[in-house]
Parts: C-alpha cells; sequence; structure tokens
C-alpha cells in the first residue's frame, strides 16, 4: 500500500483566520468603499475633461457623492446640479421656434464607459493589493 505522507494544514487554518479577522474588523467593507470612492473620481476627472467649457460653470460643478450601502449593494453617485447639464449631456433642441438640434456631447456617457471598460485591469490590481496586505498582516 502506498504511504501518501502527511500535510500541515496550519497555514491555511491561519489563512483562513486572517481572513475572518479582516471581515470582522470591516476591512474588506473600507476597502469596497475607497475603491469605489477612486473610480469615482476617476470618472469625474474623465467627464470634466469631456464637459465644454463656455462660462465654465458646467465643468466646475461635477461631483462626487458618498458612497451608500443599501443592503448587500454598494452605490456612488456622481451628478451635476447645473440646470442644463442634462441638455448638454443628451442634446435639446434650439433656434428660432426649437426647429434645430444641438447634438449632445455624452461626455458622462462615454467616460463611464471607458472606466467600464478598465474596470476588470483596475479591480485585480487592488484585489492583490488587499491580498498581499491580508497576507502581510496589515490592514487594509
Amino acid at each position: 500500500m502506498a504511504r501518501w505522507g502527511s500535510f500541515d494544514f496550519s497555514e491555511f487554518e491561519q489563512l483562513a483566520k486572517t481572513f475572518k479577522k479582516a471581515l470582522d474588523e470591516r476591512v474588506i467593507e473600507r476597502w469596497i468603499r475607497e475603491f469605489l470612492l477612486e473610480m469615482a473620481y476617476r470618472a469625474e476627472r474623465k467627464i470634466k475633461k469631456r464637459t465644454p467649457v463656455d462660462s465654465g460653470e458646467l465643468r466646475r460643478n461635477w461631483q462626487v457623492g458618498r458612497v451608500q450601502k443599501q443592503g448587500d449593494a454598494y452605490t456612488i453617485e456622481i451628478f451635476n446640479n447645473t440646470e442644463y447639464a442634462p441638455y448638454v449631456e443628451h442634446g435639446h433642441r434650439a433656434g428660432q421656434n426649437s426647429t434645430k438640434w444641438v447634438e449632445g456631447r455624452f461626455m458622462m456617457t462615454i467616460s463611464m464607459k471607458e472606466i467600464e471598460r478598465e474596470l476588470p485591469k483596475f479591480i485585480e490590481k487592488k484585489q492583490v493589493e488587499l491580498l498581499n496586505q491580508l497576507m502581510n498582516g496589515r490592514k487594509g
């Protein structure tokens, strides 16, 4: 009969304890919130670069809200309270009798699609950083 030898599971047990401790200390939740804020500010920068400038008011008024947790989901809002922001984003009628159409600039739409494409690369990098921190005994 073949002998399989022995295997020390203590490192796996220690790893499990490390992850449990991280969850108990809300390290993961803080990591999620920081990641979402980083992505939102990255998106805001892209949006601002694409925002046309006349007086500069529209570009200045882009804002990032707070990370909100609703059940198991997290949300963060990027918004612009300038009254005409939706018209610049999506387009609008103009001219005498509103007979002309001004195309939208889609500064938010385009920027968010770019962020969505880049997201897997960023999340992978941040996950590796988090795992390294947990494995080396540092909190995130």
